[in-house]
Parts: structure tokens; sequence; C-alpha cells
């Protein structure tokens, strides 16, 4: 399977489509088994399905839009702001992520950006719950963005006479292992964001203060790179949702999210029920339902090779237990 897109000089994807093998298996959480006496009818209507193409992850969205994201400039979120949405946008840093929701709930941005899982640090806790007390929002796109957290601090700073670390609590869970080796005696403070952290040991001009951010936060705000990749592991990834008032219209695409309210033992079956004819399970968080120990809200995420139809959304939309968050492609760096 590949994907196969042309971008403008601002990095804007215009048009894609996967192209999938005819000959790829679909495999799902659950998958139906064919009638042997379908003969070429079957396999027709298999062949047919596997070459839906799947639209490009910006395919209803608009050459120039307005976007929100949790600020200020330098956070990984801006840079999986532009990985998306190119650099030909009107982007309005927040301070926090309820904010930058907030701007789409009154119009004043079309879409936000918002961090929902990284592979160390696990779910983002805090986002997860502000998309889902959200009033009339839509999850559009989604991006994964490789996490290359770093060290640094005011030219010249000796990392012996360090004292505090500012950074995101993600950027401080993901470094944890190697602070504990290098600076276990520093304390730890969490930031609104990994820029805000970049750019208060900036401002502050205190050489024992040091920050966790993205690389380009050091340029950016006149720091000195004191220690690459201080997470430690390649395979650190963040996982962006992209958010609109409006859902995606168009059939085909591969990922689909809901939201269920349901307690602990009713998961198994409503999983049971989604999980048929190619679709599968791609991740499940759980969160405070607030009403009764071991109810929970459930966001539980789907994928289909080859792409959702009209009819299996609405399969997945008549489950009493579900409520559609949005269909939507994936960019990743």
């Amino acid at each position: 399977m590949s994907m196969i897109y042309s971008r403008t000089l601002a990095g804007k994807v215009l048009t894609g489509f996967l192209v999938l093998s005819l000959g790829a298996p679909m495999v799902g959480c659950g998958q139906a088994q064919g009638d042997a006496s379908g003969g070429d009818a079957g396999a027709t209507a298999v062949a047919e399905s596997a070459a839906q193409a799947v639209p490009a992850p910006d395919a209803e969205i608009d050459d120039v839009t307005t976007v929100a994201y949790l600020g200020p400039a330098g956070t990984y979120t801006e840079e999986a702001t532009k990985l998306f949405f190119g650099d030909n946008d009107e982007l309005l840093p927040q301070e926090t992520v309820p904010d930058a929701l907030a701007f789409v709930k009154d119009g004043t941005a079309a879409y936000a950006v918002v961090p929902q899982e990284n592979t160390l640090g696990g779910p983002v806790t805090d986002y997860i719950d502000a998309l889902l007390g959200a009033e009339d929002v839509s999850v559009v796109g989604e991006v994964v963005l490789p996490i290359r957290q770093t060290l640094m601090g005011l030219p010249g700073t000796d990392l012996s006479k360090v004292t505090r670390v500012y950074s995101h609590k993600q950027g401080l869970a993901q470094s944890a292992a190697w602070l504990d080796e290098n600076l276990a005696s520093a304390k730890r403070e969490e930031k609104a964001s990994t820029a805000a952290a970049a750019q208060e040991v900036a401002d502050g001009g205190d050489a024992t203060a040091v920050a966790i951010a993205a690389p380009g936060a050091a340029e950016l705000y006149g720091l000195e790179v004191l220690q690459e990749n201080v997470s430690q592991s390649e395979a650190n990834k963040t996982r962006f949702y992209v958010v609109s008032r409006t859902a995606n219209e168009l059939p085909g695409y591969d990922c689909a999210t809901f939201v269920a309210d349901i307690s602990a033992d009713e998961l198994p079956e409503v999983l049971e029920s989604a999980c048929v004819d190619g679709t599968k399970l791609t991740c499940v968080h759980d969160r405070p339902e607030g009403s009764a120990l071991g109810t929970y809200r459930y966001v539980i995420e789907l994928e289909h090779e080859g792409g959702f139809t009209e009819e299996e959304l609405a399969r997945l939309k008549a489950i009493e237990q579900l409520e559609y968050l949005g269909s939507y492609a994936r960019v990743e760096e």
C-alpha cells in the first residue's frame, strides 16, 4: 500500500490517493467469510472494494484557512500543524488546547490541532478530556510526528550547575531516564508547552535553568543545544488530531473515531459489533465518565483498509452506543 500525492511549494497536500494491491488481504478485528458459491461475483466485489480511492488528508480543506494550536511558536504542535496544512495558512498560537478548541467553537479559527498520544508518554489525557468536553467538533485529520526532545539553555550553560529543568509534562516524562542519569538533582518544572519552557529560559537569563523542547526552539529563542535526543528513543512519536466544526463528507477515508459512554463490561460487545468486514480496532482510550465507578468515556479509533464506504460508516453509526466523531486520513512525517 502506498500513498501518492502532490504538494505545492508551500507544502500543502493538494491531491492524493492510497493505491492498494488488489491481492492484499483485508485485516480486521473480525473478518467476514465469503460464500464459496459467490464465485466471480464475490471476487469482483472484493476487488472493487480494494480499488476504492482514499481521499487525500486535506481533500476537504481550503487552500488557505485559519488554524489554532498550542503555542507559542516552536512547539511540536506547530510542526504538526505545518506538516498537515502547509505554510500558507493563518496560524493562531494559543496558550492552551482548550483555548485553541474555543477558537474553533466560536468561528475564530476553522481548525485546531490537538496532541493526542505519545509512544513513550502515553495518552495526553488533559487534551483528550478537552476534546471530549468541546461541543459540536469533529476529527477531520491526523498527524504523526517524530519527537526529538532536545535539551537547551543559555549559551555557555554548564550542565553541572543546572538546578531546574523546564518542559511540558510529556517532555519531562519522555526524557525521565536521561534526566535521572544526568541531572538527577535538578528540579523538574512543568510548563504549558515545550516552546513556553524554552521561551522562559531565554527570557529569564538564568544559566542554571534549562528547557527540553523541539530542536527548532533553540534557534527561535537564541538558546544553545546542550544535548540532542534526551528521550533516548527513535520510536518517540506523537499523534495529533485535526479538529473542525464540520465533519468530512467524502467517503473512503481509512480512519474513523467514535466515543462510547458505557460500562467496562459493555466494551467487548461494542467492539465485536464494530470490528467486522475488514474494520479493525487501532486504539482505545478510557476517560472517567463521571457518573459511576466502572463507567467510562471510551475514545475508539478504527481503521478500514481501502477506506470506509458510506455503507460501512452507516453501519457503525447505527451501533447505539457509538457517537461518531469523524472519518479522516493520516499524514506522517
